[in-house]
């Protein structure tokens, strides 16, 4: 394969010079075209290079990661976020479908993040998808959730969880039922909003469905064992995913 251009950024010199490091001795096909503390000196110089992959740290005083990507005008590469383990920040990226590092840096996830970048090679970062991470940072900042945003065909939606009766999965696609909306069709497996939404508001009931815990109306123990929606759907508890409601109704 030819060679990828790669521009690094981090304000924490030590975390800098390893990724580095990490990138040289294990990535061979990345040059490292510059590598930067100063994020707003990054600013300049990622413009000035053109690189089509971009190591970008999400914490730096001044400017924030998601901040330098909004001001950049003239970079077509794809980023990958190197972040420390910031519940809230990295429940948004994994949502926002940008992929990420978590410090310190693994060998084996550098390498899974660049091989995912050889097979999907993106172009810019997508209006729409920094727009949603941007909403789901702060919407996820409090303990206290109350909404999400999600990309749709037509633009990012907000999604209020209290609105959502039942999300189900269709294949790689999730389709978010809501009372007296409209369905969406979201281009994301049931799994991510399972690892996203709020645990104790939302339990994976059946490989297919994931339920709004609040919109429950009772439990039938026949033909399997089921639960019935205040909408009047019928989703069958799958017997791995029994106790575990069954324990929530009893609460």
């Amino acid at each position: 394969m030819s060679t990828i251009n790669a521009v690094l950024v981090d304000d924490e010199p030590d975390t800098l010079k390893t990724l580095q490091l990490l990138v040289k001795r294990h990535c061979p096909d990345i040059n490292v075209m510059g590598a930067y503390t100063c994020p707003k000196t990054a600013l300049g110089e990622i413009e000035k290079l053109g690189p089509e992959l971009l190591f970008l740290d999400v914490q730096m005083p001044e400017i924030s990661g998601f901040e330098l990507l909004e001001k950049l005008k003239r970079f077509n590469g794809s980023v990958i976020f190197v972040t420390a383990h910031n519940g809230h920040a990295l429940r948004a990226i994994k949502f926002s479908a940008l992929d990420y590092l978590l410090k310190p840096v693994d060998i084996t996830e550098l390498k899974q993040a660049v091989d995912k970048y050889k097979k999907i090679k993106t172009a810019k970062p997508d209006n729409d998808v920094l727009q949603q991470l941007a909403k789901n940072l702060e919407f996820l900042a409090t303990p206290a959730a109350n909404k999400i945003a999600v990309s749709t065909q037509e633009g990012v939606e907000i999604v209020m969880l209290a609105d959502v009766d039942y999300l189900k999965a269709d294949r790689n696609y999730t389709l978010i039922k809501r009372k007296g909306k409209k369905d969406l069709l979201v281009s994301k497996p049931l799994k991510d909003f399972e690892e996203t939404l709020p645990a104790t508001q939302f339990m994976r009931i059946h490989s297919s469905y994931l339920i709004n815990l609040q919109k429950v109306e009772r439990y039938v123990r026949s033909d399997g064992g089921y639960a019935v929606m205040e909408d009047g759907t019928e989703i069958t508890v799958s017997r791995s995913h029994k106790d575990e409601f069954l324990q929530y109704l009893k609460a």
